[in-house]
Order: C-alpha cells, then sequence, then structure tokens
C-alpha cells in the first residue's frame, strides 16, 4: 500500500471536492462543457457518483473555475459551499463532531478526502489553536484560490457547528489582493505578508460545544472511516516528502535517508519529485523555513539555537538563509 497519493493517481471522487465548483459554476449559468473542458471529466461519467479523478485533473477544474468566473468572491464562495457536502463517513465526522476540537481533528484525520489539495495540520501550544494549510500534491498557480477556498469553509463549518463567530485570525503568505472579501468571508483579522498559511485561535475554544453535534453518530462515522477508508493513502506526495523531512528534525536529514525511508532510490526521488513540480532542496528549505518562523514566533528560541537545530554553520548563516527565504531578517518577525 502507497502511504501517499501522486499527482496523477485517481484518488479524489468527483462528488466531493469537484462537485462544489461544478455546481458554483452551474449555479452561475457557466455550461458544464465548458468548465471540464480539458480537464478529462465527462459530465455523464461525474453524474454517476462513481467518477474518481487525480489532482491535476482537480487543479485544471479550478483553473477554468477561475476563468470563466473570474470574479475576487469565486473562491469565498466554493468555500462557503464545501461543508458539508457529499463526503461520506468523513463529511458524517466532520460535521456531527460534539465540540470545535473533534471537529478539526476529523478535518486534519481526513484531510485527504475532505481537502485533498491542501494539507491541514492542527499545532497546539499553550495559549493558541493553530491550523495550517501545506501544499499536498503540487505547488501551483492555483495555491492562492486553494487557501482562500479552505480557508472559508472551515470558517463557515465552524460558524455551523457552534452556532456563532468564532474569533478566528488568518494568517497568509501574500499581500492582501481583495482586502474587502476578507472584510466580509473572515472579518478585521487577517495577517497578510506573513510568509506561511494559517488559521489561528485561542486554545480555549476547541472545547466550544457544537449544539448540532452527535458523539455517537461521529464515533461511529470515525469508525466507519477507519474500515473502509484504512488502506488509502492519507497524505499527497508533497506533504508525505515535507512530513518525513519534519520528523528528522533536528537530526541529520539528507536526500538518501528520506529515499531509503520510502524505500526507493535517490534518482527515483528525485524523478518524482520532479514529476510533482519540485526537488528536494526546495522541500528541505520549506520545511526549515515553516519551523524557523514557529520558533521564532511561538517558542521564542534565540536566532543560535535555531540555526543549530535547523543545521546551519551559525547564525549568520541562517540569517541570509532566512533572508533569502522570505525577504527579512529573523528580527522583522
Amino acid at each position: 500500500m502507497n502511504l501517499w497519493y501522486d499527482i496523477d493517481s485517481p484518488v479524489i471522487a468527483a462528488h466531493e471536492f469537484p462537485a462544489v465548483l461544478i455546481d458554483l459554476a452551474c449555479s452561475r449559468d457557466i455550461e458544464p462543457d465548458k468548465l471540464l473542458r480539458g480537464t478529462g471529466i465527462f459530465m455523464d461519467d461525474f453524474l454517476s457518483g462513481q467518477l474518481t479523478i487525480k489532482p491535476q485533473q482537480c487543479l485544471a477544474l479550478i483553473g477554468n473555475t477561475q476563468k470563466w468566473l473570474p470574479a475576487a468572491d469565486t473562491a469565498f464562495l466554493a468555500g462557503h459551499r464545501l461543508y458539508p457536502g457529499n463526503f461520506g463517513p468523513a463529511g458524517t465526522a466532520l460535521t456531527q463532531a460534539p465540540n470545535l476540537m473533534e471537529a478539526l481533528q476529523a478535518l486534519q484525520a481526513y484531510g485527504f478526502i475532505l481537502t485533498p489539495l491542501l494539507t491541514p495540520r492542527l499545532s497546539l501550544d499553550s495559549e493558541f489553536a493553530y491550523l495550517y494549510w501545506h501544499e499536498s500534491c503540487a505547488e501551483s498557480a492555483h495555491s492562492a484560490f486553494l487557501r482562500h477556498m479552505m480557508m472559508t469553509a472551515v470558517t463557515s463549518l465552524c460558524r455551523r457547528l457552534c452556532g456563532l463567530s468564532l474569533p478566528w485570525e488568518y494568517f497568509l503568505p501574500d499581500e492582501a489582493q481583495h482586502p474587502e472579501q476578507y472584510a466580509v468571508n473572515w472579518g478585521n483579522r487577517v495577517r497578510a505578508g506573513r510568509h506561511y498559511t494559517a488559521m489561528r485561535l485561542p486554545r480555549a475554544l476547541l472545547s466550544t460545544n457544537c449544539p448540532s453535534g452527535s458523539a455517537s453518530m461521529a464515533m461511529i462515522a470515525r469508525a466507519q472511516c477507519e474500515r473502509t477508508l484504512g488502506s488509502r493513502p492519507a497524505l499527497g506526495f508533497i506533504a508525505f516528502i515535507d512530513q518525513c523531512i519534519r520528523k528528522r528534525l533536528p537530526g541529520h536529514v539528507s536526500l538518501e535517508l528520506v529515499a531509503d525511508e520510502l524505500q526507493m532510490s535517490p534518482a527515483t526521488l528525485k524523478r518524482k519529485l520532479k514529476k510533482h513540480g519540485s526537488h528536494f532542496q526546495q522541500r528541505y528549505d520549506t520545511v526549515r523555513k515553516e519551523l524557523a518562523i514557529e520558533w521564532l514566533t511561538r517558542k521564542q528560541l534565540d536566532v543560535e539555537e535555531i540555526a543549530l537545530r535547523l543545521h546551519f554553520h551559525d547564525s549568520r548563516n541562517l540569517r541570509r538563509a532566512f533572508k533569502r527565504w522570505t525577504g527579512v531578517l529573523p528580527s522583522a518577525l
């Protein structure tokens, strides 16, 4: 059994994530044939409820959605429509969670179904809960669309589950392009230009009850997921490589060690990374950048300690790398 899915693996049920984009376009009087052109998806197959498509087909569908629905609010509208959706037991585990903590844990556990193109990672400290979003299969021209869609989906879901708006904060890697959409859909707690993608909430709010949730239904749904989904790969290839690197740090990391862990040759790993639009040094630097930002801003570690953990010769080398990664020095954070 593969531990990951590739960009050309047919693992995404068309009636789950892709259906939201198709239905949104149809609601705006866009002909389905236009939306599906060049994707390799056909409407009759989609309506059968049996079609599974590849991540690269889903990305092509997003590209067509942006072409035919170029308005600034398209990604946000799609996000509001995403959940509960037609996601089977994974959707039930998400929407029947008895409290917010279990809902976010279900989102992380079954992200390969609920959000197959971006991987959510829940991280807790003494004060806050962070929901980070990572590339799953490939970095693409549609990353901003996906960020807006998925963060809106979680915001909308939490409001529906808890019966109130939660004080989420939003961290985006780019500068805000459509501030009016953030204000309407997310409120005024948007922090742009932060070099990572995450949502943050006071940890105490994770115990917030979901009035419409059912602990027994959520438990049954999770058991069904374990029985029927246990053999499916839980991470896209890029997310899986990043996870391998993240787990190895602050220990030694190399292409050869990761290839050995995946039981493939270094040359095969290089070819697979190239197929997914990346290479090992890019993955290594991406993970080190993410950890450096987390350790600087959340753990308040000093630069010398972070340099040691991330295998830089000294703090000056880390500062140079950080400037190259983010455009600013660590002190700016």
